[in-house]
């Protein structure tokens, strides 16, 4: 027996370099804002240019009062500052740092403040494309991995891009400005300094594969952990009528300590390489001692060079130690950015388009212009049906689940569909709302198909065609009118009737009843109304779309029978002249359908008058 295939796509490992991609989505991140980013970033460098700078002032006053021996050169102050007394040189020093102090206050915030607007961009546009990401992909990725990406993997790279990114490139300015201001003081430090630097960066070269490798485990540890416990949240209660606590508290303890190993690993890497970068610092502070002291011997430094001299490289074992150490906190955010990044390139849904607010240009089709979905069939019937030689599968490799599945719907027809379990009923209806590709075949909707490539109406209006009442209601957080009419502005009056409608209070209560349930917060899922109830706010909604094809998934397989009754009426009394598409979970609110369609092993068994249909679905003692 072959063993089952593994239905859950791996997560992606990043190896070596970074996406090239990665470099064009921080480019379109910072576009609105590059030219507010340079003036801020020069203002950063100004800023540091002058308050480095004092170091070499004061190198100038020890200068005025050097007398000249036959061991120690006195250098000569530059034109502007001849003649300077202390005060005077007091008086500068005090002004330029005022004004590299306001200068590197604007810098922060300001690349702060434009950073984190960016980052949140990216942000939005990855929401933007994963919700637009084909059936498969949730399939095929635990909703913990997902969560993932949008939570951990988005905090690590807003942590570093939302403020300390201004402190990173600080940094850098002031490396920039040392180089320069160390060979305004001396060239002969200079090369103590480029050596120095290229030693750090060895030791920082040295240690970042393995420093990138262990972000990213560590993230991945993150993700399965994460993943793990969404899942058992959302299994609690099965979890516990079975009494397998202790199987799924052992599996995240273990998932859990996999991961503080992780973590743990990454701090003894991170803890190796700061005692290196300290190391190459301490013995690079020594040697430049040395030699400075037979520099000034043989006359060719003066004592301010050498004190402006020395403060620099004093300085400079923090910035660069610091500077290298931000780094490694940088990559860890380009990795969180690179998995994002991952989501945002995904392709999309066959037919489906970005908005046409979508700013970042990713290659994905995009609409032209503001077009909201308009319903093409606005109307009180039905639509016809035409599903013409359909074949599909969920994925290349798995087999077909439907194959020359041919139904021909009349306008205004109710359908009822059949089968037992893994006959092909679910995968019909998300064939007819192209949840996933077809592989053969078509389906038109009122003479229209969904436009996947080959032509067609836009996705979204082809499938506002279609009203759709599943088995497990879907509710979100918020109010009853936000669950009622999300993307629309409906009158309240007409929210009311449609609750009305479907009895979802007692008959005698009042519209001020109901408008005070409009503003009723509903829980996630809808925890906080019983399985009747969620059931009716769903048939309310489909009321108000007013499409000309209904679809029932086995609406009332959980029901209570005061709501199997308000639906059994809707799909005789609401949806009247609607076209219907009925999949059965009880065969008594079936026999009333014009056809029954009997699904059998992907394909198409019988179609009928449910009288025929129905005795010989019975005759064989199937369950559906």
């Amino acid at each position: 027996m072959n063993s089952p295939r593994s239905f859950t796509a791996k997560e992606t490992r990043f190896q070596g370099r970074y996406q090239k991609s990665l470099l064009n989505t921080l480019f379109q991140a910072y576009r609105p804002a590059i030219v507010g980013t340079l003036f801020f970033m020069s203002a950063g460098f100004l800023g540091r240019i002058a308050l480095l700078g004092n170091a070499n002032l004061i190198g100038y006053w020890a200068d005025s009062y050097c007398v000249a021996s036959s061991e120690i050169k006195c250098r000569a102050l530059p034109q502007f500052l001849q003649g300077l007394t202390s005060s005077d040189f007091l008086y500068l020093l005090s002004a330029t740092t005022l004004l590299g102090f306001i200068l590197t206050i604007c810098f922060r915030v300001g690349v702060s403040r434009l950073s984190a607007h960016a980052v949140s961009r990216v942000y939005d546009e990855t929401t933007v494309r994963t919700s637009r990401l084909p059936m498969s992909f949730f399939d095929q990725n635990p909703a913990g991995r997902v969560m993932t990406r949008f939570s951990s993997d988005y905090n690590n790279v807003f942590r570093i891009f939302g403020g300390p990114l201004a402190e990173f490139i600080g940094l850098i300015f002031d490396m920039l400005a040392m180089t320069i201001l160390i060979t305004i003081a001396s060239p002969w430090f200079l090369l103590f300094w480029f050596l120095q630097a290229g030693l750090n960066f060895g030791v920082y070269r040295f240690f970042l594969p393995s420093l990138r490798h262990a972000r990213r485990e560590t993230a991945l540890r993150r993700s399965a952990g994460i993943s793990h416990f969404a899942e058992s949240v959302n299994g609690a209660s099965t979890i516990r009528a079975f009494d397998r606590r202790l199987i799924f508290e052992e599996r995240f303890a273990k998932l859990n300590d996999d991961y503080l190993s992780q973590r743990q690993h990454s701090t003894g890497i991170f803890v190796r390489f700061s005692f290196a970068m300290s190391a190459t610092t301490a013995a690079m502070f020594l040697l430049t001692g040395l030699i400075s002291i037979w520099l000034v011997h043989t006359g060719r430094l003066s004592v301010g060079s050498i004190g402006v001299a020395f403060a620099y490289m004093g300085l400079s074992a923090n910035i660069l130690q610091s500077f290298f150490e931000w780094l490694g906190q940088f990559e860890e955010a380009m990795t969180g950015l690179e998995r994002m990044n991952e989501y945002m390139r995904l392709p999309l849904e066959q037919g489906a388009k970005l908005p046409f607010t979508a700013k970042f240009k990713t290659g994905h089709p995009q609409e032209t212009s503001y077009s909201p979905t308009q319903i093409l069939s606005k109307k009180q019937y039905g639509a016809p049906i035409d599903i013409d030689n359909l074949s599909m599968r969920y994925r290349d490799d798995l087999p077909l689940v439907l194959e020359k599945v041919n139904i021909n719907i009349k306008s205004g027809e109710r359908i009822a569909v059949i089968g037992k379990t893994g006959s092909g009923k679910t995968s019909l209806i998300q064939s007819l709302f192209r949840l996933y590709p077809i592989e053969h075949g078509s389906i038109k909707v009122d003479g229209v198909e969904a436009d996947t490539g080959q032509g067609g109406i836009d996705l979204n209006a082809y499938r506002s065609l279609i009203a759709y009442i599943p088995q497990d209601a879907t509710l979100f957080l918020g109010t009853l009118r936000y669950n009622l009419c999300a993307t629309e502005n409906l009158p309240d009056a007409k929210l009311i009737e449609s609750l009305r409608r479907v009895q979802f209070l007692p008959t005698e209560a009042t519209d001020a009843e109901y408008l005070h349930w409009l503003n009723y917060q509903i829980e996630e899922r809808g925890h906080n109304l019983s399985i009747g109830e969620r059931q009716l706010v769903c048939m309310a909604r489909c009321l108000l779309q007013d499409a000309p094809v209904v679809v029932l998934d086995e609406a009332t397989s959980s029901v209570d029978p005061r709501s199997e009754e308000i639906i059994t009426r809707a799909t005789e009394e609401f949806f009247i002249g609607k076209t219907q598409i009925i999949i059965a979970h009880r065969l008594s609110t079936i026999r009333s359908c014009d056809r029954v369609v009997w699904l059998q092993n992907g394909r198409v068994h019988r179609l009928g008058p449910p009288s025929q249909v129905l005795k010989e679905f019975e005759s064989t003692e199937l369950t559906i």
